[in-house]
């Protein structure tokens, strides 16, 4: 199975939101969460259990202790809700994205922000809430043009821009 690389994003937050002894001690079990959250993977014992069994090279008790440590641990990991799991599928399929969306972004200035091919050239949106905003366009000779409705924190300009500089290092 290919993972897209905006399922690895969501993942990631994951990861950053558990700290490094979270990550430490728990990635497996975070893992875990985030196939069965997002239907990879049964969410239930035996389907977990059938399909780690078949797909990894963990023996039937490497795989129980995983579950015993999930178990433990599942009233504590995140949750996704059905909007987010519908949001993470449809935004980079709706869309011609030429660079998937990805959350760029800490805590309440997270944003889910793509690049999308249009009759303009490239637009880039913020695809974090129930539609999608415009941040920039970025015209054939790859300048950037700013919106005026999305504030962006500086690390997510700085994303944009380095994403610009690629687009426009792949034509030359």
């Amino acid at each position: 199975m290919e993972i897209n690389e905006y399922e690895i994003d969501g993942l990631i937050q994951t990861l950053k939101e558990s700290g490094i002894k979270g990550i430490m001690k728990y990635s497996d079990v975070l893992v875990l969460n985030h196939m069965c959250e997002r239907g990879w993977i049964p969410s239930e014992r035996d389907g977990i259990i059938k399909t780690l069994k078949e797909n990894t090279e963990m023996d039937y008790k490497d795989i129980t202790n995983l579950l015993q440590r999930y178990n433990e641990w599942k009233q504590y990991l995140p949750s996704y809700s059905l909007g987010l799991n519908q949001k993470l599928d449809s935004v980079n399929k709706s869309y011609n994205s030429i660079v998937p969306f990805r959350w760029i972004g800490e805590g309440g200035d997270k944003k889910l922000i793509g690049f999308v091919k249009d009759e303009n050239g490239t637009s880039v949106f913020d695809g974090s809430g129930n539609h999608l905003i415009k941040i920039c366009g970025v015209d054939e000779n790859y300048s950037i043009n700013w919106g005026e409705y999305v504030q962006l924190t500086s690390p997510q300009r700085r994303y944009i821009v380095d994403e610009v500089k690629n687009l426009k290092g792949k034509i030359w």
